[in-house]
């Protein structure tokens, strides 16, 4: 495969950082993003991939603000982008559907839905003109209303309504433009953890519901093996969780190196 150009968002940590160190791994040129107060995060990131052998930047963008990214790919990658990871997402408010209100309604919006959307958007003229490109939307297992029992408390699964609501906005989204770019050797898919990635963030959820649903727990190098099959091989219109597109495809899990297997989709569990 020859250099690739790629765009992660939200990369200081968690998911971000491991799909940006595997794309690294596969001998892409990866840009990462985060807002100004997580810029030395961002920087350590960069430094795991320079110092892994990969060709890695930085640039700090509030991606909640309209003006501030309306010209990121052009500021990021003037000479084009090739693959586009939206990551970055966040919860304006930890509120239940009853109660929460118009502002957190609309930040989450902002975040979540419309800045993918733009930076999509932006991305799409270069990829089109060399006609290949990648999108990947990270969504989240909260897009649909979780079962009982409930992974945590249930008041936190109420909180995090709205932030699936953004989530399912996107799921959407990416299977319109998927299906708009059919053919046009742009390829747009959505990937989630099962349920929980073992990410810094997600430390507290995870030591919760370790002892009595461990399987639905993996570690963040799933979601990074998922980000990258579906980049390396050409699917379009996904919207699926990493464990079961690696089992789909029967591929192996590996480390954020690309080279030492890790196991499979089935066995490997997180370490807490």
């Amino acid at each position: 495969m020859t250099m690739r150009t790629a765009l992660v968002t939200g990369a200081s940590r968690g998911i971000g950082r491991a799909i940006a160190r595997r794309l690294a791994a596969q001998r892409c040129q990866v840009i990462v993003t985060s807002s100004e107060r997580s810029a030395s995060a961002l920087d350590e990131t960069v430094t795991m991939i320079v110092q892994a052998g990969g060709h890695g930047q930085a640039i700090c963008c509030d991606l909640a603000d309209e003006a501030e990214r309306a010209d990121l790919i052009a500021r990021a990658a003037p000479q084009g982008l090739d693959i586009l990871v939206n990551n970055a997402a966040g919860i304006s408010a930890y509120a239940p559907p009853s109660r929460i209100d118009l502002r957190a309604r609309r930040a989450m919006l902002e975040l979540n839905l419309h800045a993918p959307v733009d930076l999509c958007q932006q991305a799409l003229p270069g990829m089109r003109e060399r006609g290949w490109g990648r999108i990947v939307n990270i969504s989240s297992d909260m897009a649909t209303q979780t079962p009982i029992p409930y992974p945590g408390p249930a008041r936190q699964v109420h909180a995090l309504g709205y932030y699936g609501v953004s989530k399912a906005a996107l799921d959407r989204y990416t299977r319109a433009l998927a299906a708009e770019l059919s053919g046009s050797g742009i390829n747009v898919n959505a990937l989630r953890p099962v349920r929980i990635a073992l990410s810094e963030s997600a430390q507290a959820v995870a030591r919760e519901v370790a002892a009595t649903r461990p399987e639905w727990l993996e570690p963040v190098e799933m979601m990074a093996e998922a980000a990258w099959l579906l980049i390396d091989r050409g699917l379009t219109g996904e919207v699926t969780d990493s464990r079961a597109l690696l089992q789909r495809l029967q591929a192996p899990l590996h480390e954020l190196d690309g080279i030492t297997v890790r196991g499979d989709a089935s066995t490997v569990e997180p370490s807490l």
